[in-house]
């Protein structure tokens, strides 16, 4: 017996789950004997995007180039600076204490490193218990622990693991533990942070399979954050590629693979290693280092990497364009990969 509300895959509504808006999140540099704020570094500057229900947006991009942030301000552990966050209908950008506690039930994350996120000195019973008890959901006990043992099926536990501590379990099965507590409050959006980057290979396909099979049984909407481009390749319906705090290109995930425009996007996609080492492939390699979020560029941020900036990329960002050969794609360059073809 389940205990979600079932929502219909990719279902078909006027009105996105979530819309961000303009959002930037900036963290004050502070100098000198009296600590005086000099200097703003944008870890998320300008950025826009939206998730229908039950889908799933790939976020992707270098390590620092603040995707974690953006999901971290998007479930409000960090204050944004600027921008709105509209989560079903609602502007949950300047709620007080008590509506972010209600916002938890409805908006959950999964963290990298399950060892760290779980309370050693808790067992499975009682990490799971909490939420339901923080949120008064199950009337009593008895139907509190109907509601665990729904939980454990869902991630494919036995009931055995209940009275077991975090550190008896392998590294998959407490990320599986952690996904349990994140749907013991029915939430309608997860966000997955790099949630299956610590995890051997065989694990990750094990998890990622588990996702997608709650995603399809519970129409969950996912944000899937990940470095691992072919991870995301899998799982995600749509792409947003991330460069230092803004998105650079989004697309479908087949159009963006095949098809990308912006030469970001064209550099990751080069770096995916291929199974047959027989194979070659022609991988662009980026010129020096990521600039300093706190020493941006002028004009495009990217133009000091890139082999196709112009003087135009020097001075001026280039706005949101979309592909006019595919209108679900759009980018942010001056001169898109289409113009060579």
């Amino acid at each position: 017996m389940g205990i979600f509300t079932i929502i219909s895959p990719m279902e078909k509504t006027s009105k996105p789950l979530l819309q961000v808006k303009n959002l930037s999140t900036a963290f004050p540099i502070k100098q000198g004997f009296l600590q005086r704020t000099t200097k703003k570094l944008y870890a998320v500057n300008d950025v826009s995007f939206f998730i229908h229900p039950g889908e799933t947006l790939g976020l992707v991009g270098e390590s620092g180039c603040g995707k974690t942030t953006l999901g971290r301000t998007l479930i409000q552990l960090i204050r944004p600076s600027a921008g709105k966050i509209i989560f079903d209908g609602q502007d949950i950008t300047t709620m007080d204490n008590a509506q972010k506690k209600k916002l938890c039930k409805s908006i959950q994350i999964i963290f990298q490193d399950p060892y760290a996120s779980l309370n050693a000195r808790m067992d499975v019973y009682t990490i799971l218990e909490e939420p339901l008890k923080i949120h008064k959901i199950g009337q009593d006990r008895n139907s509190r622990k109907q509601r665990i043992y729904t939980l454990l099926d869902y991630v494919q536990l036995p009931k055995e693991a209940l009275y077991k501590y975090p550190h008896e379990f392998s590294g998959g099965q407490r990320q599986r533990i952690s996904i349990a507590r994140a749907l013991a409050v029915e939430p309608k959006l997860m966000i997955c942070d790099e949630s299956v980057a610590a995890l051997d290979v065989s694990i990750q396909a094990q998890v990622i399979n588990l996702l997608m099979d709650l995603q399809k049984e519970l129409g969950l909407t996912y944000l899937f954050i990940s470095h691992d481009l072919k991870v995301v390749e899998f799982i995600a319906h749509r792409v947003a590629v991330m460069y230092l705090g803004k998105i650079v290109e989004t697309g479908t995930t087949q159009s963006l693979y095949q098809n990308p425009q912006h030469p970001y996007t064209q550099a990751l996609l080069s770096a995916i290693p291929t199974p047959n080492p027989q194979q070659k492939k022609n991988r662009i390699l980026l010129q020096g280092d990521v600039p300093s979020p706190i020493h941006l560029p002028t004009g495009c941020y990217f133009h000091p990497r890139c082999w196709k900036a112009t003087a135009l990329c020097k001075t001026q960002y280039p706005s949101m364009t979309h592909d006019i050969h595919n209108p679900n794609n759009a980018y942010t360059c001056h001169h898109p990969l289409q113009a060579d073809k």
